[in-house]
């Protein structure tokens, strides 16, 4: 075996093509996603049609001077070329396995000749750099309906793979996880489809009844990772994994998936769904359907009935799918972009809740000056509640309402908020995570809120945030051990995450390890300068004994106003630190009167320690409205 000739640059087999000049495979013109070592196991198998080319001979082609440990790398490999092809090891279509031996190619492959003279890949006209995205005229329709025919008969095979194997041998599946989908349009800015697809899909399946899903946060980790996916379960402890593709063509999408039991890497199904992206909703709701079915779950048609999807013009479901695009960044530049989009979903399709729902959240998590707070807090009801007119399943809006509600003090409505948004959907970590830490630990609720942070990090177990935001939790139950091992946990995972080193310190703070609290405080501070960070880092200097430090970082943070708002809350937790209660307490009845967000934490959090037993501290809890 040997390298190919420049003469035969090109194989011809069904519906595809292997370009052996530029190493890729298309299928009806479009490329389709395939590295290096599973196209040049097809290319070799391609050279020799209806023959056996044994794994020796791969292994000498492949991996030369291996001889022993290649075996899962060929494994891997070769799934990712039948999946490529939409293929079964079990009912083969293209690539066989001669047991004990090797592989045989079992279609009629053609080669071509293009000479020595350089050729657009095929699909693609004169002087294009990738196949296009989308055709026009009469080429368009020829396509999209060989598309629509290839798509049914592997939807067929994979049918009859599933009657005649899977059925049988289905394992008790109570945990998922839907890895990134592959954008397979060759066009990197198309990556927002693709995972807006992925978290679409995610969202759907979470829907699911008594199957545990995990969150997009956690599983977007593994976007183009090479882990094997047993290992990938392992980590993220699920029992099975979703991987697959999306591909838009104009108004036409096809997603593919397939699902595989992580104890044994076997694909239990797969299957390609193509669709109009008007019908976008009732297209993710077939791949949830047939996967639900697969792994013998039971839901309700309410749940997941497409009949009962309305239409979504495309231009709305895009602009929505890029708005959940910069949400997802969560950080001030992308929560912008996010509204921008949002806005642009809902002028496009008024009749549409998912981007209010976006709105809604965003807007509840932007900051600013005092003005823009209250801004943002009424722009966010009002889009909170426009989509719960429109759809009053959505968990996303419910949270976002909780929050708001939470921020205006309306503690009874928030907490029937939240409680509403967990019940829709028991797999929102989001839901989970600010009931527990953002609203029942505040309460002095503390087993409750414990209970919802273990759910949230069991649906997204590698967030920073929720293990960050648990470790508060233990801290304000005053379980310090614990509560900076947690932490600790969070900066081995990710050393420059300013809010962990943030929450250590205060820990420290409460251990009487003065250095080493300053120093996590002063991270803290150097990752995230903001007026918040350096009012806790001056808190931290008094309780370690340096006035003057403390001092100097109060005048600094005096002259911070403007950058974000903080308000008479830093100040006085500054004076808390210096132990000058009386100013402390003047500043925070000034905080309450302004309904700071921050007050809400008097009952529970232990800065406060030194001002208990003060009847005017107690007279600023009852005002709150906290439980005595």
């Amino acid at each position: 075996m040997g390298t190919p000739s420049i003469g035969r640059s090109r194989f011809v087999f069904g519906l595809f093509e292997a370009d052996l000049s530029s190493g890729e495979l298309y299928r009806n013109g479009r490329r389709v996603a395939l590295q290096e070592k599973p196209f040049r196991i097809l290319v070799l198998l391609l050279e020799r049609p209806g023959e056996v080319v044994t794994r020796e001979e791969l292994r000498q082609e492949l991996w030369p001077g291996i001889t022993v440990d290649f075996g899962e790398g060929l494994d891997t490999a070769l799934k990712k070329l039948r999946y490529a092809l939409g293929d079964s090891a079990q009912n083969p279509t293209f690539i066989e396995t001669i047991p004990r031996r090797g592989y045989r190619f079992m279609a009629t492959v053609t080669q071509e000749d293009r000479g020595s003279s350089p050729q657009a890949p095929p699909g693609v006209e004169a002087g294009a750099q990738r196949p296009p995205a989308v055709r026009q005229g009469t080429k368009a329709a020829v396509a999209v309906f060989i598309l629509l025919i290839f798509g049914a008969l592997v939807g067929w095979q994979a049918h009859l793979r599933q009657s005649s194997s899977s059925i049988g041998s289905a394992t008790a599946i109570h945990s998922l996880a839907v890895l990134p989908l592959e954008n397979l349009s060759g066009d990197p800015s198309q990556d927002y489809f693709a995972d807006g697809m992925t978290d679409e899909l995610i969202t759907t399946l979470g829907q699911l009844p008594s199957l545990r899903v995990i969150s997009r946060t956690s599983a977007n980790r593994y976007k183009g990772t090479r882990k094997p996916l047993p290992e990938i379960a392992r980590e993220l402890k699920v029992d099975a994994v979703v991987e697959g593709s999306a591909l838009r063509a104009g108004s036409r999408v096809r997603i593919t998936a397939q699902l595989i039991e992580a104890s044994t890497d076997k694909h239990l199904w797969a299957r390609s769904y193509e669709g109009d992206l008007r019908d976008i909703l009732g297209l993710q709701s077939q791949v949830a359907n047939a996967i639900a079915e697969e792994i013998r779950l039971k839901f309700t048609a309410q749940q997941h009935d497409s009949q009962n999807r309305r239409s979504v013009r495309p231009e709305a479901y895009e602009a929505y799918l890029k708005g959940r695009y910069f949400w997802n960044r969560r950080d001030g530049a992308g929560l912008e972009k996010a509204v921008e989009y949002y806005n642009r979903a809902v002028e496009a399709d008024p009749g549409y809740a998912p981007p209010y729902a976006g709105l809604a959240q965003s807007y509840v998590l932007l900051a600013g000056s005092r003005a823009t707070i209250v801004d943002n807090i009424e722009k966010g009801k009002a889009a909170a509640h426009r989509a719960l007119e429109l759809d009053p399943s959505l968990a996303e809006a419910h949270t976002a309402l909780a929050l708001l509600m939470f921020h205006e003090w309306n503690f009874k409505e928030a907490e029937r908020e939240y409680k509403l948004a967990v019940s829709l959907d028991p797999n929102y970590a989001t839901a989970h995570h600010w009931y527990g830490d953002g609203f029942l630990v505040l309460m002095g609720r503390f087993e409750e809120a414990n209970s919802e942070m273990k759910q949230a990090l069991a649906i997204d177990p590698v967030s920073r945030i929720i293990a960050t935001d648990w470790g508060q939790v233990l801290r304000f139950e005053q379980r310090y051990d614990e509560a900076y091992q947690q932490l600790t946990q969070v900066l081995e995972m990710d050393p420059g995450f300013s809010e962990a080193y943030n929450e250590r310190g205060l820990t420290l703070l409460r251990q009487r390890k003065f250095a080493a609290a300053i120093a996590d405080l002063e991270a803290a501070k150097r990752i995230d300068d903001t007026p918040r960070r350096l009012a806790l880092l001056a808190y931290g200097y008094g309780l370690a004994g340096q006035p003057d430090r403390a001092r100097s970082a109060l005048r600094e943070l005096r002259l911070s106003g403007g950058r974000a708002y903080v308000g008479p809350w830093a100040e006085a937790i500054v004076h808390i630190g210096l132990r000058e209660n009386k100013e402390a307490l003047i500043l925070l009845d000034k905080a309450l009167q302004e309904r700071s967000a921050d007050c809400i934490s008097l009952k529970v959090d232990s800065i406060y320690d030194p001002l208990r037993g003060d009847q005017r501290f107690e007279d600023l809890i009852r005002r709150a409205g906290l439980p005595q």
